[in-house]
């Protein structure tokens, strides 16, 4: 049986926060380096709270699921922290108060029949917009101007606004689709040769802009209006970077991609990001690239002392991967002041692992896996010092990671997290069903396992007014749901029903696609060509 790797010894605990120097450096004013001497005898901050007293009023969780037998040993085995690790990790702190169910016990339906002759008369009657891109249903001229109000009498009936189709270009190539971006009119997707924005309440094309060559990553987010493409001339070039205001959908600059010796290189593998005024690309050997998003001017990259292997940034927070040795040396997570590059606190991954994703910046919870192993084992949460919460186990679901693409930080698009909670996916049985699944983050056990009605696959979706969404794949017979399901309990309720009509299409994209929810309006996006000759559907 595969044994984990070495541990840290005793003393070098990983889960010790790393606090500021508080000597200021006269000879040399630069930041703290991760491999300094003075940073290793920084003074640890005070011990955590003890966790709440038994006594302490707990929210009640349904019995979770027995968890299936370990596909592998995994770091969580243990029910207390590794050897020499010290005392197990302490809760991030006292439990709130159960989250208020506002909305009431679970409803069950509430929708009516669907007008099923009406619908074959006029379903899916395709009215075809010369050059928009995109197919109304259904006769509609397209939708409110506004989203629908908050109800609590019953579930949306939601109708399928809209379809886009595969570009033509697209149909023979089975590219990954990267995750769109969202505008406050418009959805932009880039796909093999172009950039294209639709319209949320339409589907026409609002504009398309040409590449020039072949699209190899993009920015996961975007900030400003404004995100990063990498592409190259050639299939397999990928060493030019252009940046998009997909606001007006024109190209702000373009310019390749040239290491201190001149030498360009094939990025497509880079981590890439947008934050705070600028374009960051980093790849995994080499000096990160630092471009100001409006003008491409380039400026010098923050100095963290090791080779940094990308960060993610949400709001006012930001974790950084840095590896002091490449291939074998071990990893650092760094929270950093997006704004000033201050460091906050640094966690020394275990050795033997590496880190493959992060999965919420706040609260900080990672995906782990072995080094030189694409498999993820492990979930790890830090706390607000960066002290190592319990690891939570992939095996232990087994959980669904397969949203989350391995080196690429912000890839995960199945997993959702509040302040004080996990939510993911159990994977399917051979029935195709599944669970959801909450996770304590300060004790790494879950507060509920539920099947929410056990006859279709589920994922989760969002926090959507203090509850969580969850998406319920349709079946040949009928369309998908969007549940609300409450956080402390796992009860549920339908938020949003999907149309029948549409199900077999439904069900077709979101095999391989993506769900996102915006603004009142659920969308399903494919991730990867030639699978389906849809490529967004829209629902309202």
């Amino acid at each position: 049986m595969t044994q984990p790797p070495s541990l840290p010894p005793r003393g070098d605990d990983p889960r010790t926060p790393q606090a500021n120097d508080p000597r200021t450096p006269q000879a040399d004013p630069r930041m703290p380096q991760v491999w300094d001497t003075r940073i290793e005898d920084r003074t640890p901050s005070s011990p955590p709270s003890p966790s709440p007293s038994p006594s302490e009023p707990q929210p009640s969780p349904s019995p979770p699921a027995a968890p299936a037998p370990h596909g592998g040993r995994s770091f969580a085995d243990a029910a207390t922290a590794p050897p020499g690790f010290g005392p197990a990790p302490q809760p991030f702190g006292p439990v709130s108060a159960t989250p208020d169910a506002a909305a009431g016990g679970p409803a069950e339906g509430g929708s009516t029949k669907r007008r099923k002759a009406l619908a074959i008369g006029l379903g899916l009657v395709l009215v075809a917009g010369a050059g928009t891109g995109g197919w109304l249903l259904w006769g509609r001229g397209g939708n409110d101007s506004s989203p629908k109000k908050k109800t609590t009498a019953g579930p949306i009936d939601a109708k399928l606004d809209w379809m886009a189709p595969v570009p033509d270009k697209d149909k023979e190539h089975a590219d990954s689709f990267p995750s769109p971006w969202f505008t406050k009119d418009t959805i932009v997707l880039a796909t093999r040769y172009a950039v294209t924005a639709y319209s949320r309440e339409s589907g026409k094309q609002s504009w398309t802009l040409p590449v020039g060559g072949r699209v190899c990553n993009t920015s996961t987010g975007s900030d400003g209006g404004v995100a990063a493409v990498v592409w190259g001339k050639g299939d397999y070039d990928c060493d030019k970077l252009m940046a998009v205001d997909i606001g007006h959908g024109r190209q702000l600059w373009s310019q390749d991609v040239v290491d201190s010796k001149g030498r360009t290189q094939g990025r497509d593998m880079a981590n890439l990001s947008v934050d705070h005024g600028n374009v960051t690309l980093v790849d995994v050997v080499g000096d990160p690239y630092v471009y100001a998003a409006r003008t491409g001017k380039q400026s010098k990259a923050p100095d963290y002392g090791c080779q940094q292997q990308g960060s993610v940034v949400k709001g006012s927070g930001q974790l950084t991967l840095a590896q002091c040795e490449l291939i074998t040396g071990r990893q650092f997570i760094l929270n950093v002041d997006p704004k000033s590059g201050q460091e906050k606190w640094t966690w020394k991954v275990l050795n033997g692992i590496a880190v493959q994703n992060v999965i919420s910046v706040s609260p900080a919870v990672l995906v782990v896996g072995r080094e030189n192993d694409t498999s993820a084992s492990d979930i790890v949460p830090l706390d607000d010092k960066g002290r190592m919460g319990p690891l939570i186990s992939v095996s232990a679901g087994p959980y669904d990671l397969d949203g989350c693409r391995p080196r690429h930080l912000d890839s995960c698009r199945r997993v959702v997290t509040d302040d004080r909670t996990l939510y993911l996916a159990t994977k399917t049985d051979k029935d195709g069903l599944n669970s959801i699944a909450a996770i304590d983050l300060a004790t790494g056990k879950p507060r509920w396992t539920a099947p929410l009605g056990g006859t279709r696959t589920n994922r989760p979706l969002a926090m959507h007014e203090g509850r969580l969404l969850v998406y319920q794949a349709a079946t040949q017979e009928e369309g998908g749901k969007l549940l609300s399901v409450d956080p402390a309990t796992g009860d549920s309720r339908v938020f949003m029903n999907l149309p029948q009509e549409s199900a077999e299409r439904e069900l077709t994209l979101a095999r391989m696609g993506s769900a996102y929810f915006r603004d009142g309006r659920f969308y399903i996006v494919s991730d990867i060509g030639m699978t389906d000759s849809t490529m967004i559907m829209a629902f309202h």
